[in-house]
């Protein structure tokens, strides 16, 4: 798929059966750490593809999966959207007894994913938000 249409990208835990799912629909991109029983555990907003809305959309479920609204993204980064999966990969560790996911963009730590952590960090984040808190 080009990045047009959106990709998805897996990347395998090698601590335990745990896998890490990137999403680009084409309009907005997430990353979610599954565990063992393939259940969400941990999800972040990466970035909007779309026009970021003003207003947030998270009150409608029909706008699923939600884009971050302006006043939770960063704007003053010059940021670049991957061209494809290929874009990234994810760094594991077993930091204070828990499993962490680095997601990295070309080799830049971009998101980070925790078990039991709903969101994870984003470099894009702005301020904490329900979808993304701010990546230090």
């Amino acid at each position: 798929m080009s990045s047009k249409d959106g990709f998805v990208a897996r990347f395998v835990s090698p601590f335990d059966e745990s896998t890490v799912i990137i999403e680009d629909d084409g309009r907005v991109a997430y990353a979610y750490m599954l565990g063992k029983d393939e259940k969400i555990c941990s999800d972040v907003w990466l970035y909007n593809r779309c026009p970021t809305p003003v207003e947030p959309e998270w009150h409608d479920p029909a706008n699923l999966p939600f884009a971050n609204p302006a006043s939770f993204v960063s704007q003053g980064s010059r940021f670049s959207f991957p061209g494809s999966a290929h874009d990234f990969n994810v760094a594991w560790d077993e930091a204070r007894g828990l499993l962490v996911a680095k997601v990295l963009l070309r080799d830049d730590h971009f998101a980070s994913l925790e078990v039991g952590a709903k969101p994870g960090w984003s470099a894009l984040a702005a301020k904490d938000g329900p979808l993304a808190l701010v990546l230090r």
